[in-house]
């Protein structure tokens, strides 16, 4: 379970400016969704929300995994923003090894999240992905930017806007085997993911919000990854405490 999506952390060789991966070899595997809204926890509570679609396939010995991102906030939750604009996703997790999992490639296709910000990144302190209220994540995409979360959302993605990525990841995993670890730890709460949202039109225009996977996996239900995580003092709290099991 801690071989994963921190994961995509893996490698010191960590680079965006790779060329496109054919993907003609792709062979289909299993897929699954993640919920960012306030149900999992949000800084703002605006009500901005998004859909991630994880669809992992077989290519050659690396596993391909095409994320698309959908931007679902329509007013229904927290206080009801109807406007926001999504300028890009975190990932935190359990330290992992390098030689188990490392990120090849990262292509950000036709989206304009052409920045890939990571924990372990060149030079110290500029690459660190850091949310507000929520703490240090190990990796993340978003719109080109200083930082994770201060600068302009131009050509971030609006409300009812979908766009995709791509990750190319050396692992010894079939894609069917990453895919069934990756959801079980983020069913679990063993990895988070939040999504950063700018130009919101309730709160303070700005929010920081988690996500996760529902039960019954089609409608966004609470669960106790908000507490979890807010009430212990964000993020950090949890690297501290994955980094002491590890060295158990």
């Amino acid at each position: 379970m801690k071989t994963i999506l921190a994961t995509l952390v893996a490698s010191s060789t960590l680079t965006a400016s790779v060329a496109m991966m054919a993907t003609l070899d792709a062979i289909p595997a299993q897929a699954f969704k993640i919920f960012i809204g306030p149900d999992y926890g949000s800084t703002g509570d605006t009500g901005a929300s998004a859909l991630l679609n994880f669809d992992f396939s077989q290519s050659g010995d690396r596993v391909q995994l095409d994320l698309g991102i959908e931007n679902t906030t329509n007013g229904t939750k927290g206080l009801g923003a109807t406007a926001a604009t999504l300028i890009g996703v975190a990932y935190e997790g359990p330290e992992i090894d390098p030689d188990d999992i490392s990120l090849a490639s990262y292509d950000k296709l036709s989206s304009n999240f052409g920045k890939l910000w990571n924990i372990d990144g060149e030079p110290p302190n500029l690459a660190i992905p850091v949310l507000q209220g929520l703490g240090v994540f190990d990796i993340a995409f978003s719109l080109e930017r200083e930082n994770f979360d201060v600068g302009s959302a131009d050509g971030g993605l609006k409300a009812g806007e979908s766009t995709s990525v791509r990750f190319l990841l050396n692992t010894d995993y079939a894609a069917d085997d990453f895919s069934n670890v990756l959801e079980a730890a983020i069913r679990s709460n063993t990895v988070a993911i939040a999504g950063r949202f700018e130009q919101v039109n309730a709160g303070g225009g700005s929010d920081n919000v988690l996500g996760g996977i529902p039960a019954n996996n089609s409608v966004p239900e609470p669960t106790t990854m908000a507490a979890s995580i807010l009430a212990l003092g964000g993020l950090g709290f949890l690297k501290k405490k994955f980094k002491q099991k590890q060295a158990v």
